[in-house]
C-alpha cells in the first residue's frame, strides 16, 4: 500500500477573557476551538502548508480561515504525528501527517466569520477546552500551551513585596 507524507500547521488561539478566573486571577484564559463532522469533532485549527509558506505562516492562515480571527505568532509547541488511511480514485493509501503547532495570540475578528470547512468556532475556557478536544494528541498540545501561557502570565504579574 502506498504511503504519503503530509505537512500541516496549526495554532492554539488564545485570549485572556474579561471574567475572573476560577483560581482567583484577574482574567480567564480562553481557547478558540473548531468543530467539524456536524459538530461532533472538536479540534484545534490546522491545515496544509502551501508552497512558499513557512509553518508559522501556514498556522496563522489556517487559524484565520477556520476561526475567523487574526492572530500573532508567539511560541513554538512542536509537532504531532499521526497516521490514517484515505481512499480516492487512485485507490487506498496510508497517510503520515505531521502537524506543527504554535501558540497564537488573538488580535481581532469574530468566530462567526469562519470558513465553510468548519461547522463552528467557539471560545471556551482553557480547562474545558482541554476536556472537549476529540484527539489525545491535540489535548497534549493544548495542555502544553495552557501551562506555558499560565507561567508567562504569572511571571509578568507584579509581585507582592513582603512587608
Amino acid at each position: 500500500m502506498p504511503t504519503e507524507d503530509q505537512r500541516s500547521a496549526g495554532g492554539v488561539l488564545y485570549r485572556w477573557g474579561p471574567r475572573p478566573s476560577a483560581a482567583g486571577g484577574d482574567a480567564t484564559l480562553e481557547i478558540c476551538l473548531i468543530a467539524t463532522r456536524g459538530g461532533t469533532r472538536w479540534q484545534l485549527p490546522k491545515g496544509h502548508v502551501v508552497a512558499g509558506e513557512t509553518e508559522g505562516e501556514g498556522a496563522l492562515r489556517e487559524v484565520r480561515e477556520e476561526t475567523g480571527c487574526q492572530a500573532e505568532l508567539e511560541d513554538d509547541l512542536g509537532e504531532i504525528v499521526f497516521w490514517f488511511f484515505a481512499a480516492d480514485g487512485k485507490g487506498r493509501r496510508r497517510i503520515r501527517k505531521r502537524v506543527h503547532f504554535f501558540v497564537v495570540r488573538y488580535v481581532t475578528g469574530e468566530t462567526r466569520d469562519h470558513d465553510g470547512e468548519v461547522d463552528d468556532a467557539a471560545w471556551i475556557e482553557a480547562e474545558a477546552a482541554v476536556r472537549r478536544l476529540t484527539f489525545d494528541s491535540e489535548r497534549q498540545i493544548l495542555q502544553k500551551a495552557v501551562t506555558l501561557l499560565q507561567k508567562k502570565r504569572a511571571a509578568a504579574s507584579p509581585r507582592q513585596e513582603a512587608v
